[in-house]
């Protein structure tokens, strides 16, 4: 017999517990989670440039204590160092447009704690200048507000970032495996950093079979940044 979602089987025991419906099941076969220490942002982009094949993938790099340094004060005033900058630049070396975004729980807004406090406006105006700088033909989009620590929650980021990866998927026709990588220091708050990519990961299956492109898996690689 097959589960439905929220069927539950009496047991032995006499209790009740809930199966797993089969869109559960089906998540967690077509996405898998792998997540790989490093020790510095070049070490994270060296490894995900010797991959075999990165035509199928996207990379999504974190901004705080990623692309700026391990200093806290790097939150209120961010300052990104020349040996991150080559590294980044050889990721726009490698990504077309579109596959490399930046992602992070900054988002735009009036807040006295994320303006005055974490000064947010002034973050978001060093990657806006930061990207700037690298003459990139395309474009880096730069998703905000995604609260990568809070499970379940579908905030405007998270919504755009996973229609634009389905977009992507759907328009540039790929099929069967697709690899996400990611670059985020080890400091995200939170009880398991895999919850977050794999929960866009699954929307993403989800929404592409939805339109009928066809079966995909995706594995995610989590580059962790450890800073020394």
């Amino acid at each position: 017999m097959s589960v439905i979602e929220g069927e539950v089987r009496e047991t032995p025991f006499g209790r009740k517990f809930p199966l797993e419906s089969e869109r559960e099941i089906e998540g967690k076969e077509s996405v898998s989670y792998e997540a790989i220490e490093v020790y510095s942002f070049p070490q994270a982009v060296d490894r995900i440039l010797s991959e075999s094949d990165t035509g199928q993938s996207f990379c999504f790099v974190d901004f705080d204590q990623t692309l700026t340094g391990a200093d806290l004060r790097n939150v209120r005033d961010p300052q990104i160092s020349e040996e991150v900058k080559d590294s980044f630049n050889k990721l726009l070396r490698k990504f077309s447009p579109g596959k490399l975004c930046i992602t992070t729980n900054r988002g735009y807004g009036s807040s006295i704690l994320g303006n005055l406090v974490f000064r947010t406006n002034k973050a978001l105006d060093k990657i806006t200048e930061f990207l700037e700088e690298s003459n990139y033909p395309g474009t880096v989009p730069i998703f905000l507000g995604l609260e990568k620590q809070v499970p379940n929650l579908k905030t405007n980021g998270r919504v755009e970032l996973v229609n634009h990866l389905v977009d992507l998927i759907i328009n540039s026709d790929f099929e069967g495996h697709i690899d996400f990588y990611v670059i985020e220091d080890s400091s995200l708050l939170g009880l398991d950093r895999s919850v977050f990519p794999k929960e866009i990961a699954k929307d993403v299956h989800k929404k592409v079979k939805e339109k009928s492109h066809g079966e995909i898996t995706i594995g995610i690689k989590d580059y962790v940044l450890k800073h020394g």
